[in-house]
């Protein structure tokens, strides 16, 4: 039995309208992701910048303590 062109029309407004909301939505979630990803990507800068600093006092404390024993070596040799 052949649809009737009515119900062909409706049909398709009705699939027309599942697409535009599944495109609607996929769109939406497109843009949920970008705002995650430039969210990640600035973490991820400050992150590099904080391991950064820390590896800069690492290399300061190593050398204050190894400057330390120096004196430490000093004081014993001259005492």
């Amino acid at each position: 039995m052949k649809k009737s062109v009515t119900s062909q029309i409706a049909e398709l407004q009705r699939e027309l309208e599942n697409a535009e909301q599944a495109y609607r939505q996929a769109d939406d979630d497109w843009r949920a992701i970008d705002v995650q990803y430039v969210q990640m990507k600035r973490l991820r800068e400050e992150l590099d910048v904080h391991k950064r600093d820390l590896a800069h006092e690492i290399e300061w404390r190593v050398r204050e303590i190894a400057a330390l024993e120096e004196e430490i070596k000093y004081e014993r040799t001259s005492a």
